[in-house]
């Protein structure tokens, strides 16, 4: 392994160790051992019972599983589990099904590669990102739409910002950022799009702390922040989001590849990057949960809480419809 791919497999082991203690990182057993990243109920259904319960249920997205857990598909489900410790996935369908959890074969000593490194960091980055999901009826949802700031709103980004709002298509918006000293760059008569920082404004500088507000007739000032990673950041990251491109990853099927990237993102507070990751999945595949729970938690860290709660509807819905 050279140098460049040590630089960014340590980098991503920091990022780990500000989630759990050094000592975890080595789970015992009876720790969780995949994860459940994916759930197509077809004209069928997911369930799952876990060692310590009698019943079959329907399973949370993202659920961690351990050794002794069993998953079943009936129809034409399936459910895809990614192994904690980098040693790719397994299909769950009628065929195998009820399959029971299994700890892989410990890798021997050096053995993994540098995208399988990865791959063991992230895994366990989305192992804590199960949620318990509560069902919040849409009625009891205001119907208004005010002008709401959607991204950035907190947090880092690798490049110039897209400003990006939801609101009526009758108002008009003015954008405005601000840096330290100050108003860098305004623009008003803005119709409700997304909106690329000009390539003629001021340029942002990288590690630098901006503001941007949005501001309508007769409604309140939204405002947000973001910092622009500096080049060495923005590179390291790139070439560990090239490790997790499905072309290099042919054995994980293309939502837990994204569900992957996402977790990265997130943890690297790149909080815009994820959440376009994540709408582009869901446009392709809007059924699948675990992309929606994962949205929401986007949704939820940057404030949002309406939209995370409507993400986290979703994503029950998905899993509890079928029978």
């Amino acid at each position: 392994m050279n140098e460049r791919w040590w630089t960014v497999i340590l980098f991503f082991w920091g990022v780990l160790a500000t989630l759990a203690p050094v000592g975890s990182l080595a789970a015992p057993a009876g720790d969780p051992v995949a994860i459940l990243t994916e759930i197509k109920p077809g004209q069928g259904g997911v369930r799952v019972k876990l060692t310590a319960e009698v019943d079959w249920k329907a399973p949370l997205p993202l659920l961690s599983l351990r050794p002794g857990d069993q998953l079943r598909a009936t129809g034409n489900a399936i459910a895809v589990l990614m192994f904690t410790s980098g040693q790719g996935t397994v299909t769950v369908s009628t065929a195998n099904s009820p399959y029971t959890v299994q700890a892989p074969a410990t890798p021997p000593a050096g053995g993994a590669g540098k995208t399988e490194g990865l791959v063991r960091i992230i895994s366990r980055i989305l192992t804590g990102k199960k949620k318990e999901l509560t069902y919040v009826p849409l009625a009891v949802r205001g119907v208004k739409h005010p002008p709401l700031l959607l991204s950035p709103r907190d947090g880092k980004l690798l490049g110039p910002p897209v400003l990006e709002w939801a609101g009526s298509d009758r108002l008009r918006y003015t954008a405005r950022v601000f840096g330290p000293q100050g108003l860098v760059w305004e623009q008003g008569n803005l119709p409700r799009a997304p909106l690329p920082y000009p390539t003629a404004a001021p340029r942002l500088l990288p590690g630098v702390s901006y503001r941007w507000e949005l501001e309508a007739r007769d409604f309140a000032t939204q405002r947000g922040q973001f910092t622009v990673l500096r080049p060495d950041e923005i590179a390291k990251v790139r070439e560990a989001l090239d490790a997790l491109a499905p072309s290099v990853l042919p054995g994980y099927p293309k939502n837990t590849v994204i569900l992957m990237r996402a977790g990265l993102l997130f943890e690297q507070e790149l909080y815009a990057e994820a959440r376009r990751e994540l709408q582009a999945a869901i446009a392709a595949d809007p059924d699948e949960p675990n992309l929606h729970l994962m949205l929401g938690h986007v949704y939820e860290r940057t404030g949002l809480k309406e939209l995370a709660a409507e993400e986290f509807d979703e994503a029950q819905f998905l899993v509890t419809s079928k029978p």
